[in-house]
């Protein structure tokens, strides 16, 4: 098995895919597919336009006309429920190759570790759950119901492939999204994570001659009153969180501002500022909810400064919207990968929480399915130089996967 997956793994890291531009990973994994017992294989092409008019629309980070996606999918041994193994193939950039002490898109094996952009979010999320998938279609006859098998792009800005695949009808009773929740020890049980939206805020100034400052109005002087503002309504939001795994988290919900730019000349005073916000979603708290909160937020703050108050800070949101999501401790599915880990393993997982976005809110928001998050790779080692994943551990994601599939549906002939 761990050749097979070591193989596999090592050829859908060094195939390109970045966000928007997935096309030639989702063409791969449908090679295997095809190649495979699956009973129906399903690759489509979602217009961009389309997914824009959705109510669920999660919004996107890259331009794009189009989003690829492949599904597969196998019946059991009589009726059942239906369980989705998915995962996303797009990664972020490589960033600078200099910081890399491996080739970024080589799959270079050293010991355990598989290096490579995506190797860790999430490749071997990917490889993984495809394992699973085609080992319980060969064993067919000892489980009920139906199994399928997403493969989506588009999840790194805001997740419009797996809203494209639940369009399509791709979406059953139960989800496991296989990124990676790994300690460094073992995977870890995601139950419940924060979103995040992201906005843009423009400030007014008005210029004036760097000799003669006063005659101006700084934009960044003014900035600072929204900072404080948005620090103030970050420290409320992390104080008291009585939610039962995320408010074991230092920092359950964050808030960052990310880019400032503004100004035209040294000697001007500034006349204009642009800055770009990421703003944390709480567990129960829905994407608008959010967004009513930071603008009223910011618009009390501007309403006790003279300039703010005459020259209000603009506020748009932009690029993805990534809702929260959480499923209860005592769900079947939560307690059928609990067992299947522990049988596996030799210990029940962590349950877990995380302070990030990922599909299991689409998923379960708009595919109405239960959800969680479990899969091989440690998430501190994603998106940066040197992004690497353990070959073992993503081999040992694959029985537990397939033992929580067979106890979901349970019932074989």
């Amino acid at each position: 098995m761990a050749g097979f997956l070591k193989r596999r793994l090592s050829e859908l890291v060094r195939t390109p895919s970045t966000t928007g531009d997935e096309l030639a990973a989702i063409d791969l994994v449908t090679s295997w597919l095809e190649a495979g017992p699956a009973d129906d294989v399903d690759r489509w092409t979602a217009a961009m336009a389309d997914l824009e008019d959705d109510p669920a629309y999660p919004g996107r980070e890259v331009e794009r006309d189009a989003v690829h996606v492949v599904a597969a999918a196998v019946s059991g041994a009589g009726d059942g429920p239906t369980t989705i193994l998915t995962g996303h193939v797009d990664t972020v950039a490589i960033g600078d190759p200099d910081r890399w002490s491996q080739a970024p898109l080589g799959a270079v094996l050293d010991g355990d570790r598989l290096y490579g952009r995506g190797a860790c979010d999430m490749k071997a999320g990917v490889v993984a759950a495809l394992a699973a998938f085609e080992e319980l279609a060969q064993r067919r006859n000892e489980w009920r119901g139906r199994l399928a098998f997403v493969a989506v792009p588009g999840e790194e800005d805001g997740g419009t492939g797996t809203l494209a695949a639940i369009r399509r009808g791709w979406t059953g009773d139960n989800v496991i999204i296989t990124e990676p929740t790994s300690d460094g020890v073992a995977p870890r049980v995601v139950v419940a994570h924060g979103g995040a939206l992201t906005f843009s805020i423009e400030i007014e100034g008005r210029s004036a001659h760097g000799a003669v400052p006063a005659e101006g109005e700084s934009a960044l002087a003014h900035f600072w009153t929204v900072y404080r503002a948005i620090e103030a309504m970050a420290a409320e939001l992390n104080t008291g969180v009585a939610h039962e795994v995320m408010g074991t988290l230092p920092l359950p919900y964050p808030t960052t501002i990310g880019i400032v730019r503004g100004g035209w000349w040294a000697s001007n005073v500034m006349e204009q500022l642009r800055a770009e916000a990421r703003v944390g979603v709480m567990v129960g708290e829905t994407v608008d909810e959010a967004e009513a909160r930071f603008v009223a937020g910011i618009a009390a703050a501007a309403a006790g400064d003279p300039w703010l108050r005459d020259h209000p800070p603009r506020i748009t949101r932009t690029g993805a919207a990534f809702g929260s999501s959480e499923i209860q401790a005592g769900h079947p599915l939560v307690a059928a990968l609990e067992a299947a880990a522990a049988a596996r393993l030799g210990s029940p997982p962590q349950r877990v929480g995380v302070p990030y976005g990922c599909d299991m809110a689409l998923w379960r928001n708009a595919g109405e399915a239960a959800a969680v998050v479990y899969g091989p790779g440690d998430v501190r080692v994603a998106h940066a130089a040197d992004e690497w994943v353990s070959i073992a551990e993503t081999e040992r994601v694959v029985p537990v996967l397939v033992d929580t599939v067979l106890r979901l549906h349970a019932g074989g002939a």
